[in-house]
């Protein structure tokens, strides 16, 4: 187990197929250091809280913060914080890409580009925050436009050779599955690699699931909710309504066209949602798309909803004299890896010859909704 937890995924199985999936999940409520904080201390304190998508959780802990205290919000800067929200989308699928699918593949990782896109990421805040300080209630704009097209010109260029061994641009213009198959004929990039894979093994339904993409939650309709609710059973295994649904990044391209006709012939499986990161991974340093961040409040109480890396973040903090009361945290990876939710029901619907065949088909499915810890899978016979 590692200090962040981990998520422990058992796969019983049956007669070539998986009978009965169990996750637990050992991650801790990192909320609970923030009781008993001022607001200005918590903002000096969720940065040093998460490795992952940081910024993320230092813009829902703003938005929430200045909720809570009626504070007046932001246009300007809350559209470069939303802009930093995206570039950090960016980092965390490239990342991934880069260290993970080669993996999949049984292929090295490409440290090198690892970090050459480390280096260009940590320089984004500066261009637009003076002292790079982008998440705090009194940072000031300082945009350096030329410098910012620079570095989103150097991001290009190395997603481009990394990722797409010089085709991004191509893989942009894909709008049908007919068009994604002449781009993936003889296509030697890492991104054709994995997908060619899918096509040749045969895989590209799997992991099917009616497990349906999160809704946009109504600010009032959730603050409801929550006031109703267990919250530590909530942030630990959230339904809306009644329902597990999933939250990742094929929720926000099903309006792609491309991604609209893949999941018309395969739904929400293996191959859909690779291409739905490689989509995002290829157009968001291409045009940002600024945008104000919103939050709700209610009785000294701030909720916020942000769209990190790997779905929808929600902060929700109540004060009392002041000070942190309570403070609640609902990451993606808690309804993606919700005990029903969609990788359980994926999970469900593979089938291999073997115990090697299933557990490398459950590898790629995992990797696919990617958690924000790490994991560990067990395959059990069933007694």
């Amino acid at each position: 187990m590692t200090p962040a937890g981990e998520i422990y995924i058992e796969l019983v199985r049956r007669a070539g197929q998986v009978g009965t999936v169990n996750i637990v999940s050992t991650r801790p409520e990192a909320a609970r250091v923030l009781i008993g904080n001022t607001p200005e201390q918590v903002l000096s304190v969720v940065p040093l809280l998460f490795s992952l998508c940081g910024n993320a959780q230092a813009y829902a802990a703003l938005l929430a913060c200045r909720a809570a205290l009626q504070m007046p919000a932001e246009p300007e800067a809350d559209a470069a914080r939303e802009c930093l929200l995206q570039l950090e989308t960016v980092r965390e699928h490239a990342w991934r890409i880069l260290l993970d699918w080669p993996g999949l593949l049984k292929r090295q990782p490409d440290k090198t580009a690892v970090a050459a896109l480390l280096k260009i990421d940590r320089q984004f805040k500066a261009c637009l925050f003076q002292d790079g300080e982008a998440f705090i209630p009194d940072s000031r704009l300082q945009i350096d436009a030329p410098r910012l097209q620079s570095l989103l010109a150097e991001l290009t260029g190395l997603i481009d050779q990394t990722i797409f061994d010089g085709g991004l641009s191509g893989f942009l213009a894909i709008t049908d599955e007919a068009q994604l198959r002449d781009w993936l004929d003889g296509n030697s990039a890492l991104s054709a690699e994995l997908l060619n894979a899918l096509y040749r093994w045969n895989w590209l339904a799997l992991g099917y699931s009616d497990v349906a993409c999160l809704p946009e939650l109504d600010y009032a309709e959730l603050h409801r909710q929550l006031q109703n609710e267990d919250l530590s059973a909530f942030c630990r295994a959230p339904q809306w309504q009644g329902h597990c649904y999933e939250t990742t990044p094929l929720s926000r391209q099903q309006a792609q066209p491309l991604i609209a006709e893949l999941q018309s012939r395969y739904d929400n499986s293996l191959l859909v949602r690779f291409v739905a990161v490689l989509l995002e991974v290829a157009a968001i340093p291409q045009g940002l798309t600024a945008s104000e961040g919103r939050a709700y409040a209610a009785n000294c109480i701030g909720l916020a909803q942000v769209q990190a890396a790997r779905g929808l973040l929600i902060h929700r903090l109540a004060l009392r004299q002041g000070r942190v009361y309570d403070y609640r945290i609902v990451a993606p990876t808690e309804w993606n890896f919700h005990p029903d939710g969609v990788l359980a029901q994926g999970l469900k619907s593979l089938q291999a010859d073997n115990a090697d065949g299933l557990r490398q088909q459950a590898e790629w499915l995992i990797n696919a909704v990617d958690p924000c810890v790490q994991y560990r899978l067990v395959l059990t016979p069933e007694n």
